[in-house]
């Protein structure tokens, strides 16, 4: 796939562009009338007359140091996007015009970027076609082509725009393929073998290696091609996991993602709030050596979130996007790593994220980051450190805990390993049989205490209704009688029964159902309720 790197100087429209062409105004690029908005570089899927390819939407470049906070990490980040691209796009200001940064900048495209690599200058917020020329006509000292007047907000000029970049890719791509003059003579050589009769377990490629001893990039092109549509046809995708990273501000986010792929994916500093927008990549993982045979990749897609920070504290502006698409990100994920500071302890905003994906019912690991910082550690440290966090986040206290060192690597290979636990449990399914024994047990155990007027709990059976997270409803003959510390010993006897239980969130629905109606369904199924007739003997009443 195509990627088309979108570099210029600070809030000339880089991201307003990014969103235009990838038809993202909604949850796209962060936009705002200030610099700085963007800082590392962010990813957006685009299509283009059925093609499609990849945005690399980069921060501002800044040359002054002083002038930008993250100057030099910026510019390594845009470097970063340049280097990989098949085209690189750079937007200027039409309303303001040339400038000395922008001839800083094209004299760095220049230098930098690969003589085969299509470059386009776009002249942005031109939303009059009329004085488009006039305007543009001042960009040539550039020395980047021909200025093209786009306006982002309107979609004016983009269009022409990527048709322009695509002519420039595919004149490369042909280039490169090589449709020369010694292709030209394979081909003949390969016409020339098409009476030829393979011989046995051969094929006409086998001939035409035999006889001539290459192919053709294009050759192997199509043969690539053709056997990707065969397993296609058999097709079995990798899963695509989504794992979100949050946390509050300077936690250690951004070098936990950047450790994870062994790149400056996310510029890193102890300035809190560095991360401004989410920034999603993608790491395929193959199966362990002890899989099945056939068994896939799994596909990790990690997004770093901007430092969520008190609400109080939080401006409308940019901030309120920044953390608001943080909050969206985990209920999208399928996984939340929360990022914990070891060496901070658990904060206010750690409780309030805590409670936020146990509300959005989220899989999730505790990651308690720069483990590596903490002094005087003994034997005891561990378990002592483990006790502290899950009292002190009681809202997911059933989450596993992973100590890291985000900055050394120190356990970050185990995260996958949580994952896939995590993922698992989340959409385990357990039969109705099952959880009515369990149930029954706890019961038995411990009746649901009376209320002081005398009104008297009854818990007839239960069964689990969906997973993602396993939710469990539980008919009983007046849901208001079943007070919460009931409720959680419920939860508390489920989790010690059921392994596949310990590391999700279970959410819990009590439904009121009139004894007469059980009653009737258990005549009617030769049994208890909601186990075809293999039950226990439900309902249970208030032992006295």
């Amino acid at each position: 796939v195509p990627v088309f790197a979108i570099v210029g100087r600070p809030n000339v429209g880089k991201s307003a562009l990014v969103n235009r062409i990838a038809g993202t105004q909604s949850g796209g690029a962060i936009v705002a009338d200030e610099s700085g908005i963007t800082r590392d570089r962010t990813y957006r899927p685009a299509e283009f007359l059925g093609e499609y390819f990849r945005l690399v939407d980069t921060g501002g470049i800044v040359y002054d140091d002083n002038e930008s906070l993250f100057a030099r990490q910026i510019r390594e980040q845009a470097l970063l996007a340049i280097d990989e691209a098949s085209a690189v796009i750079m937007v200027t200001d039409g309303q303001i015009g040339c400038t000395e940064m922008d001839l800083q900048i094209a004299q760095f495209l220049r230098k930098e970027v690969n003589p085969k690599i299509p470059v386009r200058l776009a002249v942005n917020k031109l939303e009059s076609v009329g004085l488009a020329g006039i305007a543009t006509s001042e960009f040539w000292c550039l020395g980047l082509g021909e200025p093209m007047a786009v306006s982002a907000i309107h979609g004016v000029g983009t269009y022409e725009l990527l048709q322009s970049v695509f002519d420039g890719v595919i004149e490369q791509k042909s280039a490169i393929e090589g449709f020369g003059t010694k292709v030209k003579e394979l081909k003949i050589a390969k016409e020339s073998i098409k009476n030829k009769t393979p011989v046995k377990g051969e094929d006409k490629t086998d001939v035409f290696l035999r006889e001539y001893g290459i192919v053709t990039s294009k050759d192997k092109a199509i043969q690539r091609y053709n056997a990707a549509l065969e397993a296609f046809d058999e097709e079995e995708y990798p899963e695509e996991i989504m794992v979100a990273i949050i946390g509050r501000p300077n936690v250690g986010k951004s070098s936990l993602l950047n450790n994870i792929f062994g790149d400056t994916r996310a510029i890193v500093s102890e300035v809190a709030g560095t991360t401004r927008d989410s920034i999603d990549c993608t790491m395929e993982r193959p199966p362990p050596p002890n899989a099945p045979p056939g068994t896939l990749s799994t596909l990790y897609k990690f997004v770093d979130t901007a430092g969520i920070r008190r609400k109080g504290k939080v401006e409308y502006g940019p901030e309120f996007f920044m953390v608001n698409r943080a909050l969206r990100a985990i209920r999208r994920s399928d996984v939340v790593l929360l990022i914990l500071d070891a060496t901070a302890g658990v904060t206010e905003q750690d409780r309030v994220l805590a409670q936020q994906i146990s509300n959005d019912g989220r899989a999730c690991v505790m990651i308690c980051n720069k483990w590596d910082a903490v002094v005087d550690k003994d034997n005891g440290t561990y378990e002592k450190s483990v006790k502290y966090f899950r009292q002190e986040l009681p809202q997911i206290r059933w989450a596993p805990i992973l100590f890291i060192s985000a900055v050394t690597g120190q356990r970050v290979r185990k995260i996958y390993g949580a994952v896939d636990d995590a993922i698992k449990a989340h959409r385990q399914r357990f039969s109705t049989a099952i959880l009515n024994e369990i149930l029954r047990d706890a019961i038995l155990w411990q009746p649901p205490p009376a209320k002081r007027n005398g009104s008297t709990p009854k818990i007839y059976y239960c069964n689990q209704v969906s997973t993602r997270p396993p939710t469990i409803v539980v008919f009983c003959n007046n849901p208001g009688l079943i007070n919460d510390n009931y409720r959680r010993y419920l939860d508390r006897k489920f989790r010690e029964s059921l392994e596949g239980f310990r590391a999700t969130p279970i959410r819990w629905i009590f439904r009121g159902r009139r004894t007469r109606d059980v009653a009737r369904q258990r005549k009617m199924t030769g049994g208890d309720p909601g186990d075809g007739g293999s039950g226990t003997s439900f309902p249970y009443p208030h032992a006295d």
